[in-house]
Protein backbone atom coordinates (compact mmCIF):
# COMPACT_ATOMS: atom_id res chain seq x y z
CA UNK A 1 0.00 0.00 0.00
CA UNK A 2 1.42 3.31 -0.94
CA UNK A 3 -0.92 5.73 1.26
CA UNK A 4 -1.08 6.12 4.57
CA UNK A 5 -4.29 7.50 6.38
CA UNK A 6 -4.29 8.51 9.55
CA UNK A 7 -6.60 6.39 12.03
CA UNK A 8 -10.12 7.79 12.92
CA UNK A 9 -10.41 9.08 16.33
CA UNK A 10 -10.17 6.05 18.62
CA UNK A 11 -7.54 4.22 20.78
CA UNK A 12 -4.95 5.03 18.28
CA UNK A 13 -5.66 8.71 17.81
CA UNK A 14 -2.80 9.78 19.75
CA UNK A 15 -0.80 8.74 17.75
CA UNK A 16 -2.12 11.76 15.63
CA UNK A 17 -1.37 14.39 18.08
CA UNK A 18 1.00 16.50 19.22
CA UNK A 19 3.79 19.37 17.75
CA UNK A 20 5.98 17.85 14.58
CA UNK A 21 9.55 18.66 14.85
CA UNK A 22 12.34 17.40 12.51
CA UNK A 23 14.55 15.71 14.89
CA UNK A 24 13.24 13.09 16.56
CA UNK A 25 15.57 13.13 19.49
CA UNK A 26 14.84 16.70 20.11
CA UNK A 27 10.60 15.52 20.33
CA UNK A 28 9.15 15.89 23.97
CA UNK A 29 7.00 12.76 23.52
CA UNK A 30 3.13 12.09 25.11
CA UNK A 31 2.91 10.95 28.06
CA UNK A 32 5.88 12.52 29.34
CA UNK A 33 8.68 9.50 28.36
CA UNK A 34 11.97 9.31 29.44
CA UNK A 35 14.68 10.35 27.09
CA UNK A 36 16.11 6.77 27.36
CA UNK A 37 12.66 5.65 24.97
CA UNK A 38 14.22 7.89 22.10
CA UNK A 39 17.70 6.23 22.42
CA UNK A 40 15.85 3.08 22.61
CA UNK A 41 14.27 4.15 19.28
CA UNK A 42 16.97 5.40 17.58
CA UNK A 43 19.26 1.66 18.93
CA UNK A 44 16.31 -0.54 17.87
CA UNK A 45 16.51 0.63 13.80
CA UNK A 46 19.67 0.39 14.07
CA UNK A 47 19.38 -2.98 14.38
CA UNK A 48 16.45 -3.93 12.24
CA UNK A 49 15.79 -0.63 9.94
CA UNK A 50 19.33 0.78 9.41
CA UNK A 51 18.14 3.04 6.30
CA UNK A 52 15.50 4.86 9.10
CA UNK A 53 18.00 4.80 12.55
CA UNK A 54 18.18 8.35 11.72
CA UNK A 55 15.05 9.92 10.43
CA UNK A 56 13.16 12.29 11.47
CA UNK A 57 9.11 12.58 11.93
CA UNK A 58 7.34 12.24 15.38
CA UNK A 59 7.63 9.74 17.92
CA UNK A 60 4.98 8.62 20.16
CA UNK A 61 5.88 6.37 23.49
CA UNK A 62 2.40 4.45 24.51
CA UNK A 63 4.12 2.78 27.12
CA UNK A 64 6.92 3.82 29.57
CA UNK A 65 8.91 0.75 31.61
CA UNK A 66 10.76 -2.65 30.98
CA UNK A 67 7.96 -2.95 28.18
CA UNK A 68 8.02 -0.19 25.85
CA UNK A 69 5.61 0.81 22.98
CA UNK A 70 6.16 3.09 20.86
CA UNK A 71 5.12 4.44 17.30
CA UNK A 72 7.21 6.39 15.00
CA UNK A 73 5.77 8.76 12.16
CA UNK A 74 8.29 9.50 9.75
CA UNK A 75 8.05 12.46 7.57
CA UNK A 76 7.99 10.03 4.36
CA UNK A 77 6.94 6.71 4.64
CA UNK A 78 5.09 4.49 6.49
CA UNK A 79 4.66 4.33 10.76
CA UNK A 80 6.88 1.69 12.47
CA UNK A 81 5.75 0.17 15.56
CA UNK A 82 8.32 -0.66 18.20
CA UNK A 83 7.25 -3.60 20.45
CA UNK A 84 9.57 -4.33 23.79
CA UNK A 85 9.21 -8.01 25.24
CA UNK A 86 10.57 -9.12 28.34
CA UNK A 87 12.00 -12.63 26.89
CA UNK A 88 12.32 -13.66 23.00
CA UNK A 89 9.13 -13.88 22.36
CA UNK A 90 8.56 -11.39 19.87
CA UNK A 91 11.45 -13.48 17.81
CA UNK A 92 8.75 -15.73 17.69
CA UNK A 93 6.58 -13.52 16.77
CA UNK A 94 8.09 -11.94 13.72
CA UNK A 95 8.29 -15.82 12.84
CA UNK A 96 4.35 -16.34 12.62
CA UNK A 97 3.97 -12.98 10.70
CA UNK A 98 6.40 -13.96 8.26
CA UNK A 99 4.58 -17.09 7.89
CA UNK A 100 1.14 -15.77 7.40
CA UNK A 101 2.55 -12.94 4.93
CA UNK A 102 4.17 -15.73 2.95
CA UNK A 103 0.37 -17.47 2.90
CA UNK A 104 -1.47 -14.81 1.71
CA UNK A 105 -1.57 -12.24 4.00
CA UNK A 106 0.44 -9.74 2.97
CA UNK A 107 -0.32 -6.08 2.13
CA UNK A 108 -1.44 -4.91 -0.08
CA UNK A 109 -3.95 -7.94 0.20
CA UNK A 110 -7.62 -7.03 1.76
CA UNK A 111 -6.92 -9.48 4.32
CA UNK A 112 -3.65 -9.00 6.26
CA UNK A 113 -0.98 -8.82 8.96
CA UNK A 114 1.01 -6.16 9.73
CA UNK A 115 4.36 -6.80 8.09
CA UNK A 116 7.42 -7.03 10.80
CA UNK A 117 10.04 -5.15 9.51
CA UNK A 118 13.04 -6.53 12.25
CA UNK A 119 13.81 -8.32 15.33
CA UNK A 120 16.56 -6.51 17.82
CA UNK A 121 17.51 -9.53 19.59
CA UNK A 122 19.76 -6.66 21.93
CA UNK A 123 16.90 -4.75 23.11
CA UNK A 124 14.28 -7.87 22.74
CA UNK A 125 12.05 -5.34 20.72
CA UNK A 126 9.88 -6.00 17.18
CA UNK A 127 9.25 -3.71 15.31
CA UNK A 128 6.32 -4.18 12.35
CA UNK A 129 4.41 -1.10 10.41
CA UNK A 130 1.48 0.32 12.02
CA UNK A 131 -2.22 -1.12 10.99
CA UNK A 132 -4.17 1.01 8.52
CA UNK A 133 -7.28 2.54 9.78
CA UNK A 134 -9.35 2.21 12.90
CA UNK A 135 -9.66 -0.56 15.88
CA UNK A 136 -12.71 -2.63 15.08
CA UNK A 137 -13.97 -1.56 18.25
CA UNK A 138 -14.67 1.48 17.46
CA UNK A 139 -17.28 0.64 15.28
CA UNK A 140 -19.48 -0.71 18.11
CA UNK A 141 -20.33 3.03 18.56
CA UNK A 142 -21.14 3.48 14.65
CA UNK A 143 -24.10 3.45 12.59
CA UNK A 144 -25.78 0.10 12.64
CA UNK A 145 -24.67 -0.41 8.63
CA UNK A 146 -21.30 0.45 9.17
CA UNK A 147 -21.06 -1.80 12.78
CA UNK A 148 -22.50 -4.68 10.75
CA UNK A 149 -20.04 -4.19 7.58
CA UNK A 150 -17.05 -4.05 9.81
CA UNK A 151 -18.11 -7.55 11.46
CA UNK A 152 -18.60 -9.15 8.07
CA UNK A 153 -15.29 -7.79 7.18
CA UNK A 154 -13.70 -8.91 10.33
CA UNK A 155 -15.09 -12.49 10.11
CA UNK A 156 -13.66 -12.40 6.09
CA UNK A 157 -10.68 -12.16 7.80
CA UNK A 158 -11.10 -15.12 10.16
CA UNK A 159 -12.21 -17.07 7.53
CA UNK A 160 -9.61 -16.33 5.22
CA UNK A 161 -6.77 -17.19 8.01
CA UNK A 162 -8.48 -20.31 8.89
CA UNK A 163 -8.13 -21.77 5.45
CA UNK A 164 -4.52 -20.84 5.17
CA UNK A 165 -1.93 -23.80 4.39
CA UNK A 166 0.33 -22.23 7.12
CA UNK A 167 2.87 -23.96 9.37
CA UNK A 168 2.06 -22.78 13.16
CA UNK A 169 2.66 -24.57 16.49
CA UNK A 170 -0.19 -26.29 18.06
CA UNK A 171 -1.30 -24.01 20.75
CA UNK A 172 -4.67 -26.16 21.73
CA UNK A 173 -3.39 -26.18 25.39
CA UNK A 174 -2.62 -22.49 25.74
CA UNK A 175 -5.71 -20.71 27.91
CA UNK A 176 -7.51 -24.09 28.23
CA UNK A 177 -8.49 -26.22 30.69
CA UNK A 178 -6.68 -25.92 33.48
CA UNK A 179 -7.00 -22.42 33.08
CA UNK A 180 -10.82 -22.83 32.67
CA UNK A 181 -10.72 -24.15 36.16
CA UNK A 182 -8.28 -21.97 37.69
CA UNK A 183 -9.84 -18.44 37.02
CA UNK A 184 -13.52 -20.21 37.80
CA UNK A 185 -12.09 -21.36 41.15
CA UNK A 186 -10.44 -18.01 42.09
CA UNK A 187 -13.52 -15.94 40.54
CA UNK A 188 -15.45 -18.38 42.93
CA UNK A 189 -13.49 -17.57 45.88
CA UNK A 190 -13.57 -14.02 45.87
CA UNK A 191 -17.26 -13.87 45.05
CA UNK A 192 -18.52 -16.76 46.92
CA UNK A 193 -22.14 -15.62 46.76
CA UNK A 194 -21.80 -15.94 42.95
CA UNK A 195 -19.52 -19.52 43.28
CA UNK A 196 -22.51 -21.97 42.45
CA UNK A 197 -23.27 -20.35 39.24
CA UNK A 198 -19.43 -19.52 38.49
CA UNK A 199 -18.42 -22.69 38.88
CA UNK A 200 -21.46 -23.96 37.21
CA UNK A 201 -20.83 -22.20 33.45
CA UNK A 202 -16.80 -23.16 34.24
CA UNK A 203 -17.61 -26.95 34.50
CA UNK A 204 -20.29 -26.84 31.45
CA UNK A 205 -18.01 -25.41 29.73
CA UNK A 206 -15.16 -27.42 30.69
CA UNK A 207 -17.38 -30.91 29.74
CA UNK A 208 -18.30 -29.54 26.18
CA UNK A 209 -14.62 -28.69 25.68
CA UNK A 210 -12.01 -30.61 27.09
CA UNK A 211 -14.37 -33.69 27.81
CA UNK A 212 -13.46 -35.95 25.23
CA UNK A 213 -9.74 -35.29 24.53
CA UNK A 214 -10.65 -36.09 20.65
CA UNK A 215 -13.10 -33.48 20.07
CA UNK A 216 -11.41 -30.73 17.42
CA UNK A 217 -7.95 -32.60 17.22
CA UNK A 218 -8.56 -33.59 13.48
CA UNK A 219 -9.63 -30.04 12.35
CA UNK A 220 -6.68 -27.85 13.40
CA UNK A 221 -6.99 -24.44 12.05
CA UNK A 222 -4.76 -21.08 11.77
CA UNK A 223 -5.54 -19.48 14.59
CA UNK A 224 -4.59 -15.46 15.71
CA UNK A 225 -5.53 -16.22 19.78
CA UNK A 226 -6.47 -12.88 20.77
CA UNK A 227 -8.70 -12.27 18.44
CA UNK A 228 -9.86 -8.95 20.63
CA UNK A 229 -11.65 -6.18 18.27
CA UNK A 230 -8.99 -3.72 19.36
CA UNK A 231 -6.76 -5.94 17.18
CA UNK A 232 -8.43 -6.03 13.95
CA UNK A 233 -7.74 -2.78 12.05
CA UNK A 234 -10.34 -1.92 9.35
CA UNK A 235 -9.75 0.41 6.73
CA UNK A 236 -12.32 1.86 3.93
CA UNK A 237 -11.66 2.96 0.55
CA UNK A 238 -13.78 0.54 -1.80
CA UNK A 239 -14.13 -3.59 0.02
CA UNK A 240 -13.62 -2.93 3.61
CA UNK A 241 -9.99 -3.99 4.71
CA UNK A 242 -8.44 -6.34 7.61
CA UNK A 243 -5.25 -6.30 9.21
CA UNK A 244 -4.75 -7.74 12.05
CA UNK A 245 -1.63 -6.70 14.97
CA UNK A 246 -0.50 -8.70 17.92
CA UNK A 247 0.21 -12.30 16.86
CA UNK A 248 2.24 -13.07 19.78
CA UNK A 249 -0.42 -16.05 20.48
CA UNK A 250 -0.91 -17.47 17.05
CA UNK A 251 -0.79 -21.33 16.98
CA UNK A 252 -3.18 -24.24 15.59
CA UNK A 253 -6.10 -24.50 17.41
CA UNK A 254 -10.11 -25.35 17.05
CA UNK A 255 -12.22 -23.08 14.08
CA UNK A 256 -14.26 -22.63 17.67
CA UNK A 257 -11.69 -21.01 19.35
CA UNK A 258 -11.06 -17.56 18.07
CA UNK A 259 -14.94 -17.02 17.06
CA UNK A 260 -16.33 -17.47 20.65
CA UNK A 261 -13.30 -15.18 21.73
CA UNK A 262 -14.13 -12.78 19.21
CA UNK A 263 -17.62 -13.02 19.97
CA UNK A 264 -17.23 -12.83 24.24
CA UNK A 265 -14.82 -9.88 23.58
CA UNK A 266 -17.28 -8.13 21.29
CA UNK A 267 -19.68 -8.37 24.06
CA UNK A 268 -17.42 -7.15 26.74
CA UNK A 269 -16.06 -3.87 24.75
CA UNK A 270 -19.72 -3.46 24.21
CA UNK A 271 -20.57 -3.42 28.03
CA UNK A 272 -17.57 -1.45 29.09
CA UNK A 273 -17.61 1.07 26.54
CA UNK A 274 -21.84 1.28 26.20
CA UNK A 275 -23.42 -0.05 29.10
CA UNK A 276 -25.10 -2.69 26.78
CA UNK A 277 -24.36 -5.54 24.91
CA UNK A 278 -26.79 -4.28 22.40
CA UNK A 279 -24.72 -2.95 19.55
CA UNK A 280 -21.76 -6.10 20.47
CA UNK A 281 -25.21 -8.21 19.91
CA UNK A 282 -25.46 -6.56 16.60
CA UNK A 283 -22.18 -6.79 15.60
CA UNK A 284 -21.64 -10.26 16.55
CA UNK A 285 -24.75 -11.60 14.96
CA UNK A 286 -23.38 -10.03 11.69
CA UNK A 287 -20.39 -11.80 12.65
CA UNK A 288 -21.58 -15.14 13.41
CA UNK A 289 -23.83 -15.32 10.21
CA UNK A 290 -21.10 -14.74 7.87
CA UNK A 291 -18.71 -17.15 9.42
CA UNK A 292 -21.04 -19.85 9.15
CA UNK A 293 -21.76 -18.93 6.03
CA UNK A 294 -18.60 -19.67 4.67
CA UNK A 295 -17.07 -21.46 7.00
CA UNK A 296 -18.86 -22.89 10.32
CA UNK A 297 -16.65 -25.56 11.24
CA UNK A 298 -16.80 -26.98 14.87
CA UNK A 299 -19.77 -24.56 15.85
CA UNK A 300 -21.30 -26.60 18.30
CA UNK A 301 -18.28 -25.65 20.75
CA UNK A 302 -18.59 -22.00 19.96
CA UNK A 303 -21.12 -21.39 22.91
CA UNK A 304 -18.27 -22.83 25.66
CA UNK A 305 -15.52 -21.12 23.96
CA UNK A 306 -17.37 -17.72 24.60
CA UNK A 307 -18.11 -18.91 28.27
CA UNK A 308 -14.28 -19.79 28.34
CA UNK A 309 -13.50 -15.81 27.11
CA UNK A 310 -16.37 -14.09 29.41
CA UNK A 311 -14.67 -16.47 32.48
CA UNK A 312 -11.31 -15.33 31.52
CA UNK A 313 -12.46 -11.45 30.98
CA UNK A 314 -13.55 -11.73 34.70
CA UNK A 315 -10.68 -13.48 36.08
CA UNK A 316 -8.44 -10.11 34.26
CA UNK A 317 -11.21 -7.46 35.13
CA UNK A 318 -11.46 -8.55 39.20
CA UNK A 319 -8.33 -10.76 40.05
CA UNK A 320 -5.66 -9.59 37.86
CA UNK A 321 -6.66 -5.98 37.70
CA UNK A 322 -8.77 -5.72 40.91
CA UNK A 323 -10.30 -2.60 39.67
CA UNK A 324 -14.05 -3.58 42.06
CA UNK A 325 -16.22 -3.77 38.89
CA UNK A 326 -18.05 -6.50 40.91
CA UNK A 327 -21.51 -5.18 39.02
CA UNK A 328 -19.86 -7.16 35.82
CA UNK A 329 -20.53 -10.38 37.25
CA UNK A 330 -24.56 -10.58 36.92
CA UNK A 331 -24.91 -9.77 33.38
CA UNK A 332 -21.87 -11.10 31.98
CA UNK A 333 -22.65 -14.88 33.98
CA UNK A 334 -26.31 -13.94 32.66
CA UNK A 335 -24.62 -14.16 29.06
CA UNK A 336 -22.39 -17.28 30.12
CA UNK A 337 -26.07 -19.00 31.40
CA UNK A 338 -27.62 -18.24 28.37
CA UNK A 339 -25.25 -19.08 25.54
CA UNK A 340 -25.12 -22.44 26.82
CA UNK A 341 -28.54 -22.95 27.56
CA UNK A 342 -29.86 -21.19 24.05
CA UNK A 343 -26.98 -20.82 21.66
CA UNK A 344 -24.99 -18.23 19.90
CA UNK A 345 -27.82 -16.51 17.35
CA UNK A 346 -30.69 -17.00 20.17
CA UNK A 347 -28.35 -15.04 22.63
CA UNK A 348 -26.95 -12.21 20.45
CA UNK A 349 -31.12 -11.67 19.74
CA UNK A 350 -32.15 -11.35 22.52
CA UNK A 351 -29.38 -9.25 23.81
CA UNK A 352 -30.01 -7.33 20.67
CA UNK A 353 -33.56 -6.59 21.15
CA UNK A 354 -33.99 -6.52 24.77
CA UNK A 355 -32.55 -5.21 27.87
CA UNK A 356 -29.24 -6.97 29.52
CA UNK A 357 -30.15 -10.85 30.19
CA UNK A 358 -30.49 -11.09 34.24
CA UNK A 359 -31.35 -13.77 36.60
CA UNK A 360 -32.34 -13.77 39.98
CA UNK A 361 -30.02 -13.55 42.14
CA UNK A 362 -28.14 -15.89 44.94
CA UNK A 363 -29.36 -14.90 48.19
CA UNK A 364 -26.29 -12.93 50.60
CA UNK A 365 -25.54 -15.03 53.70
Amino acid sequence: MTAHPQPRPGAWSLLTRGPASPDVDALPLAGAPTPDTTRWVRAVLADTVPAMAAVSGRLVALREGRKRLAVLHPDDGPSLVLKQYSDDRGAWTQRWMQRLAEAGMAPPARLSVTPARGWSPAHKTLVADLALGAEWSGSLQAPAAERDAAAVAAADWLVELAALPVTLPDRTGYRAGEDLRRHSGELADEHPTRATRLLGVSGTAQSRLYGDPRAGADDLVASHGDLHPANLFVASGGPLAVTAIDVDTAGLRRPSYDVGYALAQLLVASWMRTGSFAAGASAGAAFWQRWSAHDGRDADAVPAQVVRALVQSLHFELVVYRNGRTDLLEPWLAVAETVLADGVPATLHALTTSHPLTTAEEPTP
